[in-house]
C-alpha cells in the first residue's frame, strides 16, 4: 500500500496533477496516521511524523510521487453574530471558556452545530444561523505550523527548523 508522507500546501501544486481526492470534515483532516480511500478508490496510508490539520487544496504526495488532493467537506455548522462588537466579544469569551473549536469570520463566529450551544448563544443575545460549509477553526496558541510537515526522503535525523 502506498504511503503519503509529504504535504504539499494548497497553491503550491497543480490540482490537475491529482490522481484522486479525499473529502474530509475538520476531524478527518486532523490526522497523523490513517488509512484512506480516495473518491476514485485509491487506497493509501497517511503516515506523518505528527498530527497536522490538512487544509482544503493541500496535496498528499505518495511515495511513488503521485498526488492525492484534499478537499474540506461541508459539515453542519452554526454561525453566530451579535448587535455590536462588544456583544460578539462576550459571546466569544463564553465559546472559549467552553474550549469549543471556533472559526472567526470578521463579524461572525462559526462552530460545529450543537442545539445546546445554539440555545446558549441565543441566551447571550446572539443571532444563530444553521448551515453547512467546510469548518476551519482557529488552531490555537499551541498548535504546530502546517508548513513544517515534510519528509526528508530517507534522511533519518532529528533537528529543528526555524521558519
Amino acid at each position: 500500500m502506498q504511503r503519503a508522507t509529504t504535504i504539499i500546501p494548497a497553491g503550491q501544486w497543480n490540482r490537475a496533477d491529482a490522481i484522486d481526492s479525499v473529502s474530509l470534515d475538520h476531524a478527518g483532516r486532523h490526522r497523523r496516521r490513517f488509512h484512506f480511500h480516495g473518491a476514485s478508490g485509491a487506497g493509501f496510508l497517511l503516515d506523518l511524523p505528527r498530527a497536522v490539520v490538512l487544509a482544503d487544496g493541500d496535496g498528499l504526495r505518495l511515495e511513488d510521487g503521485r498526488i492525492i488532493a484534499v478537499a474540506a467537506a461541508p459539515e453542519a455548522l452554526l454561525e453566530v453574530t451579535a448587535t455590536d462588537p462588544a456583544a460578539l466579544l462576550a459571546i466569544a469569551w463564553h465559546i472559549g471558556n467552553r474550549h469549543l473549536p471556533a472559526e472567526l469570520r470578521g463579524a461572525a463566529i462559526r462552530l460545529r452545530a450543537d442545539y445546546v450551544i445554539a440555545e446558549m448563544l441565543r441566551g447571550l443575545g446572539g443571532t444563530v444561523t444553521a448551515f453547512e460549509a467546510p469548518f476551519n477553526p482557529e488552531q490555537g496558541a499551541y498548535a504546530g505550523g502546517h508548513g513544517d510537515h515534510h519528509s526528508h526522503h530517507g534522511d533519518n535525523h532529528d533537528h529543528h527548523h526555524d521558519h
